[in-house]
């Protein structure tokens, strides 16, 4: 297991199409950051007041991030089947499962930190408007925000790992991430205006928990365990009886 997590730790480091998508998700949130000064959380239309107030309100936009996130994602999953890179880790003699854990851990991490970068370029952009009065405050502040991303964002990311174990094609698994955590969040934006039930979605939960409407209960870890347990055992027993070719 260490071997394979060491692999995979090398993998990402050399890995130019998620160093490119850092760097362009730290331009967009970089680009976008004044926006949040005004508006934080939307339609609320709350005025920034510090910098954790611009943290919170793009952590509360990121669950529209995660819709580029997932096609990074299927893309990055998506080349491991293309370049047959599973296949010889199995061949190697690791067992699936200790591969399927490896590949959870290493991508949930990797792509977890990848929608923070949006946050934290903001919150680098806006240092310079508000100052950093309490730097201990902030960033226990944003440790808080980091936790509540890695919780709600972990089963939105896990889709795309479902979709690349079942279908084991990149462009289909890219297209279908695309287009699943796209409707996904159209849902939640016209569900929230419409008063829709969207309580089950994780990506619900965590605007939530951020713009302070609700702390985190059990019902709330109850949505992203849920959501997390399903779609990890979809994933393991897809993966365990797949044909690798």
């Amino acid at each position: 297991m260490i071997n394979l997590l060491k692999t995979e730790r090398y993998y990402f480091l050399h890995n130019r199409t998620y160093w490119w998508s850092v760097i362009m998700i730290f331009m967009l949130g970089f680009i976008t950051a004044p926006a949040y000064r005004s508006e934080i959380f939307g339609p609320k239309e709350k005025i920034a007041e510090n910098l954790t107030d611009i943290l919170n309100g793009m952590v509360y936009d990121s669950t529209f991030l995660l819709i580029i996130v997932s096609c990074i994602l299927a893309l990055v999953l998506g080349q491991e089947f293309s370049w047959r890179t599973i296949q010889q880790e199995i061949a190697a003699g690791h067992s699936r499962l200790t591969v399927f854990i490896s590949k959870i851990i290493v991508y949930l991490t990797a792509f977890n930190l990848l929608a923070l970068v949006f946050p934290a370029a903001g919150c680098i952009r806006e240092s310079i408007y508000f100052g950093i009065h309490d730097l201990i405050g902030f960033l226990s502040d944003f440790v808080r925000a980091a936790a509540d991303s890695f919780l709600f964002n972990s089963p939105v990311l896990l889709i795309p790992i479902f979709l690349c174990f079942v279908l084991r094609n990149m462009p289909r698994a890219i297209c279908a991430a695309a287009l699943l955590t796209f409707v996904l969040s159209l849902y939640l934006g016209y569900g929230m205006m419409l008063d829709l039930p969207v309580r089950f979605l994780p990506s619900f939960q965590i605007r939530q928990v951020i713009s302070g409407t609700e702390i985190l209960t059990f019902g709330s870890l109850a949505v992203s365990l849920c959501w997390s347990t399903v779609l990890l055992l979809a994933s393991w027993k897809t993966f365990r009886s797949c044909e690798l070719k």
